[in-house]
């Protein structure tokens, strides 16, 4: 584990700190790859229920850091995989299976927006602000912006701010649902661990399968949106049956249930 990437737990909830707020917590190769493991190895651990990822010092994330290569280089292409959407280090937290929630301090732009567009949900606080980029250094859009800003707030708002590269703060970045809540910055810690405290709280296996659904069923016409929440169905009755009956117990006994997941 790099120094560039913090990790907690709070209960059922990890939370993962990029750390290098010298720089915005610009991205790193190694802190990618840091985030990378520590998902995978949180995929395979029943403790972990949610995961908060926000940023140290005054920034979300600035992108990927310039300082650290030539953006010109077509190698770079190579090295982070930015043509290949299933490998993608920010691209594959979409696939992550447990419940993300992004906090986003400060600046959110290029890289650490597609970051944050990865996660499930995104809250943010007041000095948050957020940008494309991409245009701005002369690059096509980049780290999955071009998949998830389209789906996140249409594509006609999606598409002005990828030309643009335009600053957009915290109040119209909630306006846009680009955020689903706005703290001021000694609270947002606060909300996002009340939040994924709240979800760590649920069925971890059906929320887990909830996510595959939402997410495959993108684009997907109704008859194979129901095939993927059969699947889903399928899946939760065969691992974590326990939890609906613990579900229905709870209900008549008149007290919170007690999931337990596979």
């Amino acid at each position: 584990m790099t120094d560039e990437l913090k990790v907690e737990r709070h209960g059922h909830v990890a939370v993962l700190t990029l750390n290098r707020p010298e720089s915005l917590n610009a991205l790193t190769r190694s802190m990618t790859e840091a985030m990378r493991e520590e998902c995978d190895r949180m995929n395979d651990d029943p403790d972990v229920r949610a995961v908060v990822i926000t940023g140290a010092g005054r920034g979300f994330c600035s992108g990927f850091d310039i300082k650290k290569g030539d953006l010109a280089d077509p190698r770079r292409l190579s090295a982070y995989s930015v043509l290949d959407f299933a490998q993608h280090r920010l691209a594959r937290l979409r696939t992550f299976a447990k419940p993300t929630i992004a906090a986003v301090n400060g600046v959110a732009v290029g890289g650490g927006l597609g970051l944050a567009l990865a996660c499930d949900i995104r809250i943010c606080s007041t000095a948050a602000k957020f940008s494309t980029q991409f245009a701005n250094i002369g690059m096509p859009v980049q780290d999955a912006v071009g998949a998830f800003l389209p789906q996140i707030i249409g594509l006609p708002k999606a598409i002005e701010l990828i030309y643009t590269a335009r600053m957009v703060d915290a109040a119209e970045a909630l306006d846009l649902d680009l955020v689903t809540h706005v703290a001021e910055s000694e609270d947002l810690m606060e909300l996002a661990l009340a939040i994924a405290g709240q979800i760590a709280n649920g069925p971890p296996l059906a929320l887990a399968m909830s996510k595959q659904v939402v997410y495959r069923s993108i684009g997907k016409t109704v008859d194979e949106q129901l095939a993927y929440q059969n699947l889903g169905s399928y899946v939760n009755a065969a691992f974590a049956a326990h939890d609906v009956t613990e579900a229905v117990t709870a209900f008549r006994e008149k007290r919170k249930p007690k999931f337990r997941g596979p």
